[in-house]
């Protein structure tokens, strides 16, 4: 018999500061990062409560990217974001308390529309709206301790207007190739070389991209295309294995960016029409849809795992003035196992059965004990 999947619940989320752009939660499920309007924002998940943050300086412009960096020989939480105006930075958990590591700027300007870092060769890409791709390797000095960014290579690739961007973590070399995807000519897909940024290859998806998700893990990532809704692909063969269908009732039916959610098993995304969609990853069986309350986009999601339950997260963008709430939703638990009164009975039956043995081995030994007992007397006297 088939188990009844659980819902998600919604719970008490978080009042933001001007729009959401872009969130991120860390792997162990204790902090999310938000970035927006006002820049970028840390958030306790157990208590929704705001984490003291640097004070970034002005001139950034709003937040548009934010990642978290599993970092070699750093125990804390790393994050990078990125900026409209084309600053990407860090922020270094220690002691407790968060500081700013470094700050850049593009010398080619330009917003940065994705990142992605790689813990093998402890490396950050990223990617602008001028079509320009960046590799950085980062390192430690020796003799001050301070953190060293060295450029790798910078790299324009002409009407790609980049989207998202990842290493392809299924290379275990030490110079992982990095994959970018874009949103103008049909989809394209560019494999740069991780050391040099040469070109390796390229193909299609024949439709545009608005957003990604990867699980290298099962050899698969997942697409936005703001036209046909969202689409999961094998990077081994390049194939389109299912597509997901979003309501088209309301608005447009346009997704708007995708995150696998629940260790893989789900796909989730958001939408135009103010819902967040859940999707079963294998069957392409749409699961859930859990709705923000109003029509108004939805193109901020994350999806996070906390003390073994599924959470997603997701905001709206409506104004950058005034708040925005980030909507939370935890996937219910099961109840914990009670006895039925069948199985009272059999256990109350089974202890019964134990003693009634008990009492029938002692009636039927009880002569032979009483002889024992009398022989024993006797030798002592």
């Amino acid at each position: 018999m088939s188990v009844p999947r659980l819902p998600y619940v919604q719970h008490h989320g978080i009042e933001h500061p001007g729009s959401v752009f872009t969130l991120a939660a860390t792997e162990n499920g204790t902090i999310l990062a938000t970035g927006g309007s006002h820049g970028t924002r840390l958030w306790n998940i157990a208590d929704m409560s705001e984490i003291q943050r640097p004070s970034p300086l002005s001139g950034r412009g709003a937040t548009l990217v934010v990642i978290w960096a599993r970092q070699a020989e750093e125990a804390h939480n790393v994050l990078y974001a990125g900026t409209q105006n084309g600053y990407f930075y860090c922020w270094r958990q220690k002691d407790g308390r968060f500081e700013e590591t470094f700050v850049i700027q593009m010398p080619t300007g330009g917003e940065i529309t994705a990142m992605a870092f790689d813990s093998t060769n402890n490396r950050l890409c990223l990617c602008s709206h001028n079509d320009v791709v960046q590799s950085w390797a980062i390192s430690t000095d020796p003799v001050t301790g301070k953190w060293t960014l060295t450029n790798i290579f910078s790299r324009k690739i002409p009407n790609l207007a980049p989207q998202a961007i990842a290493f392809a973590a299924f290379d275990n070399s030490q110079d992982r190739d990095i994959i970018v995807l874009g949103f103008h000519n049909s989809g394209p897909i560019f494999t740069i070389r991780g050391r040099t940024g040469e070109y390796a290859s390229s193909w299609s998806v024949g439709s545009k991209i608005g957003d990604a998700a990867f699980n290298w893990k099962d050899g698969i990532f997942c697409l936005d295309d703001p036209l046909s809704g969202v689409s999961l692909f094998r990077h081994s063969d390049q194939v389109k294995s299912k597509t997901y269908e979003i309501d088209r009732t309301r608005g447009l039916g346009r997704p708007k960016k995708v995150r696998f959610g629940e260790q893989g098993t789900t796909v989730v995304c958001g939408s135009d029409h103010g819902c967040v969609y859940v999707f079963d990853t294998r069957s392409g069986a749409k699961l859930e849809t859990l709705s923000v309350g109003s029509n108004e986009w939805v193109q901020a999601i994350a999806t996070a795992e906390v003390d073994g339950v599924s959470v997603i997260f997701a905001a709206q963008t409506r104004t950058l003035d005034s708040s925005e709430e980030i909507f939370v939703w935890k996937r219910a638990q099961a109840a914990a196992k009670t006895s039925t009164t069948w199985e009272k009975i059999v256990l109350v039956g089974k202890a019964m059965f134990v003693l009634g043995f008990m009492v029938s081995l002692y009636l039927n030994f009880r002569p032979h004990l009483r002889v024992l007992e009398y022989a024993f007397m006797s030798g002592r006297n």
